[in-house]
């Protein structure tokens, strides 16, 4: 989903509110406020993917197998 560039900017905001356009003000403030829950939510939706893959990377390296195969060859030599 792309979201068109504003065609309102913050001094839009102020012109509107000092001209007492209440409705104006309000799609204002709701566009700009859309423009910049959409730029954060896609930011979050980055976070969460690098994190999430990088989560497994770790956890793929950390984990090291040898350490189990160890214990079971020694659980076999005690019998």
């Amino acid at each position: 989903m792309e979201v068109d560039t504003p065609q309102y900017e913050l001094s839009d905001l102020v012109r509107y509110s000092y001209d007492d356009q209440p409705a104006k003000v309000q799609d204002v403030f709701n566009e700009l406020m859309m423009g910049r829950m959409y730029d954060a939510i896609q930011q979050k939706k980055v976070d969460v993917a690098q994190n999430f893959f990088g989560q497994q990377q770790a956890d793929a390296e950390d984990y090291d197998d040898s350490d189990q195969y160890q214990e079971e060859e020694d659980d076999g030599q005690d019998a």
